[in-house]
């Protein structure tokens, strides 16, 4: 049996398409390959890192965290108050504030539920006892979150107080070593990273948006307003007056920067002043009673040998 030269065209431009698709499916496959190996090696740097297991793997744990980044509204002054907060408090995700309302209706919420499956032991309490309570609950339910932020946001000014005096040593230092001032916010921030995170996080944003473009004296002016305290507050005053008046930037910091070791030094003869007038009270209530036992014990037992029953 005779094969046609009219049946073997289609044959062959199958054979030459396919032969002509083989670099591409390799490059494919090998593509492919490297995206996988590129994402596993993600994956084991982020565990090493992290130390701790991923989160919200399962169903619920993604529903759970699908509803708090959708629960709270996202504009408005109440909203804009709640962000300024959080970021205060070092949470500066974008779904920070759907979660914060989210955690305030759980709060009040739950013990709610709680309640309602107590009701029983309130049988035998005044019949206006478990409104009270859930007042009370609710009262709390919603004041727990912002409490919780307050104490965060206390946690990272007394951090960022104590680590700004060697901020500005590190800044000095830089600056008179020939570093650019938004040079030496990067440097100072890499050095911070371990010893004063708190600070590194705030030197970070501030060298991104210097980096963007943004002013200098209106970027350090967001600096001082994230971190809340006052010498960020003074440094950026500083910073804006030296620019604006043409002085020495080295000079103007190393003064800026022993003025804050002066304080930091005042700030601990305070305490240590202090000291005796807070020790009075404990000493008064715990120390002297014992004491005065230890003395008086002996006198009392050998009275009571001596003296006749």
């Amino acid at each position: 049996m005779m094969i046609s030269p009219d049946s073997m065209i289609p044959a062959a431009l199958f054979f030459l398409a396919v032969l002509a698709a083989i670099p591409a499916i390799v490059s494919f496959m090998r593509n492919r390959q490297a995206d996988e190996e590129v994402k596993n090696r993600l994956v084991r740097r982020s565990k090493e890192t992290s130390g701790a297991p991923k989160r919200n793997e399962n169903v619920i744990g993604r529903a759970v965290m699908g509803f708090a980044d959708n629960a709270g509204p996202t504009e408005g002054a109440e909203v804009s108050a709640a962000r300024a907060k959080l970021n205060m408090a070092g949470y500066p995700q974008e779904n920070a504030v759907s979660r914060y309302f989210a955690a305030r209706l759980v709060c009040v919420v739950i013990p709610q539920v709680a309640l309602l499956f107590a009701l029983p032991y309130f049988a035998g309490l005044p019949k206006y006892a478990p409104v009270g309570v859930s007042i009370l609950l609710v009262l709390l339910g919603l004041a727990s979150p912002g409490l919780f932020l307050d104490s965060k946001i206390k946690q990272r000014k007394q951090a960022g107080s104590l680590g700004f005096p060697d901020m500005m040593d590190l800044m000095v230092a830089c600056v008179e070593a020939g570093l650019s001032l938004d040079a030496s916010v990067q440097r100072v921030g890499e050095e911070l990273e371990l010893r004063h995170p708190v600070i590194a996080g705030h030197l970070r944003t501030l060298s991104l948006e210097l980096r963007a473009g943004r002013a200098r004296k209106t970027a350090w002016r967001a600096f001082a307003d994230r971190m809340g305290i006052e010498e960020a507050g003074s440094l950026a005053t500083m910073l804006r007056q030296a620019e604006e008046m043409g002085t020495s930037l080295g000079q103007t910091l190393r003064v800026f920067s022993a003025d804050m070791r002066q304080r930091r030094i005042l700030y601990a003869e305070e305490k240590a002043m202090a000291l005796p007038a807070k020790l009075t009270l404990p000493l008064i209530f715990f120390v002297f009673p014992v004491l005065l036992g230890v003395l008086i014990l002996p006198a009392v037992v050998m009275l009571g040998k001596v003296l006749p029953s």
